[in-house]
């Protein structure tokens, strides 16, 4: 199983991917910081809270407790370990606890170095990249929030082994997100050697077969950011089906990355219908994610689903920037007017 990461900059502000076999490797990469403060969701806390021998601070990672109100309490717990302009913040965790610590580390005392250890495949390919953190409020995902990077990211394929399908499934759809923003072997190759894996136990075999594609997808997201940091062009693409997914979530409470399936499927029957992408290579995508085990029909009314989706924060005046097809490998954005949302959404779900 080949991890070696050769997307590592160390420029100012920059990505910074690193990549190791054993949750031992981790504590050396700490050994220069004087005071080293751990944000850790509960559940990874249990079964690996021991690889992180220093003060940890333990949160529910919830939807619900990823608000402005549970920020305040980790700032307060903070306060109480001595945490200072010269410690270090270390989360670990999935996407919400990365989120919620990178957050707070980038608010607390106007900003102190922080890094994260993803523990989830979605959070390894995805949620982790990129220097997005933030909080929910009034049900609406991630609308308080900065873009600070973390001193590093560090993707370790062994945390993978513990996790339920579900959330491994969820990670394979932003993996496969990345694929067919900018990588068209991957995608096919990958959903082949995936497909029916729903259908047993997560084997560590699966972990292995996984690893190398969750490498690319990793380094396809950096590479992006790299180039267009604050998403002023190509970093729009990342949001592929997510404009539909954030509203599924909301209406249902269904986890990210099952919505991101159902958004990206969406996604390429809106690109067809606009005559962007071929029917035969929008079938081509829902096969990939119906073989892997995720759901691709919306069953929100299109009415429920347009006016969450007003709200999203890619809306400018009457128009929603929706990232659309163009063939499996190439993306582009198109304004979509918010007043045939609904019309077009039915013609979709």
């Amino acid at each position: 199983m080949e991890l070696n990461f050769n997307f590592v900059v160390t420029m100012e502000n920059s990505v910074k991917l690193l990549s190791c076999f054993s949750p031992d490797e981790i504590e050396p990469l700490l050994s220069r910081e004087r005071h080293v403060v751990v944000i850790i969701d509960s559940k990874v806390k249990q079964l690996y809270g021991s690889y992180f021998p220093y003060t940890q601070i333990e949160i529910d990672a919830s939807e619900k407790n990823k608000s402005l109100e549970n920020l305040a309490v980790i700032a307060g717990k903070l306060m109480d370990a001595g945490t200072d302009r010269d410690s270090f913040i270390l989360a670990v965790g999935g996407g919400i606890t990365t989120d919620i610590a990178g957050f707070a580390a980038s608010v607390y005392f106007r900003g102190v170095r922080f890094g994260f250890v993803p523990t989830t495949l979605l959070a390894q390919v995805d949620a982790s990249i990129g220097g997005k953190n933030g909080v929910n409020s009034n049900g609406y995902k991630n609308i308080l929030g900065t873009i600070t990077q973390p001193q590093f990211t560090l993707l370790c394929p062994a945390f993978l082994q513990t996790l339920p399908m579900e959330e491994f499934l969820g990670g394979v759809s932003e993996m496969l997100k990345a694929f067919v923003i900018a990588d068209t072997d991957s995608f096919f190759k990958s959903s082949t050697l995936l497909s029916g894996i729903s259908k047993r136990k997560l084997q560590k075999e699966d972990i292995q077969t996984i690893a190398p594609y969750a490498q690319k997808a990793a380094s396809i997201k950096a590479a992006i950011v790299e180039r267009d940091m604050y998403e002023k062009g190509e970093r729009k693409h990342l949001n592929l089906g997510h404009t539909f997914a954030h509203a599924l979530e909301k209406h249902t409470g269904m986890p990210h990355g099952q919505a991101v399936a159902i958004g990206i499927c969406m996604a390429a029957r809106l690109s067809a219908k606009l005559s962007l992408l071929s029917d035969n290579e929008a079938n081509k995508i829902e096969e990939a994610f119906t073989g892997i085990g995720l759901e691709t029909h919306s069953s929100v009314p299109a009415r429920l689903l347009a006016k969450a989706m007003v709200m999203d924060k890619k809306k400018s005046g009457d128009n929603i920037s929706f990232v659309l097809i163009e063939r499996i490998g190439k993306c582009v954005t198109r304004p979509v007017n918010i007043y045939t949302l609904e019309e077009l959404i039915y013609d979709l779900s």
